[in-house]
């Protein structure tokens, strides 16, 4: 499983993923809202074994699964979607 499909499968298992893409604008969109940005947070830090720093915590790295993904792929040292 990608990173995006293991983010994704969080989203399902949340049942936060009804009309849900991979590009779906999180905030916009109203699939998250601040507690549950700190919970899709601590998912990342403990699935990935991945610590992220305040500054990568931002609208712009938690915007969508995409980009949430491209943040954990770029910390792995791999290419997105892998």
């Amino acid at each position: 499983m990608d990173t995006r499909e293991q983010i994704f499968q969080f989203f399902v298992d949340k049942k936060k993923a009804d009309g849900l893409t991979y590009d779906t604008e999180l905030l916009k969109s109203r699939h998250i809202n601040s507690l549950f940005a700190l919970q899709i947070v601590m998912f990342v830090e403990k699935q990935f074994q991945v610590k992220l720093s305040r500054k990568e915590i931002s609208v712009e790295n938690f915007h969508s699964i995409n980009a949430i993904a491209a943040l954990v792929d770029r910390h792995l040292g791999r290419q997105e979607g892998q």
